[in-house]
């Protein structure tokens, strides 16, 4: 696949991509602890970074690659019509800091 983009615009959006990874992470930790071993969030959190990182690239560059255009469009028509609102993390809205 050719890059559509130059090495700092990768790099930043890597950096986007860890840095939504971790608060994704950070939120589930109390799932983990209750239901996953350290091994099994060993191998899911690159999974959730490797998809992070796809969907920012992709949304990104949908407007210049009919593959990325594919990518968002199909994942958008699969959100189901029950999935709640996402709303701003309970920690976050306390005003923590």
């Amino acid at each position: 696949m050719e890059e559509l983009y130059d090495e700092k615009a990768m790099e930043g959006m890597r950096n986007y991509a860890k840095y939504i990874a971790m608060v994704v992470r950070n939120a589930m930790e109390d799932f983990h602890c209750k239901h996953l071993s350290d091994a099994q969030m060993e191998e899911l959190n690159p999974i959730i970074r490797d998809a992070t990182y796809t969907a920012i690239y992709a949304f990104e560059s949908r407007k210049d690659s009919r593959i990325s255009e594919a990518f968002v469009d199909f994942h958008l028509m699969s959100v189901p019509k029950y999935w709640e609102e996402p709303e701003l993390l309970a920690g976050f809205r306390g005003g923590g800091p």
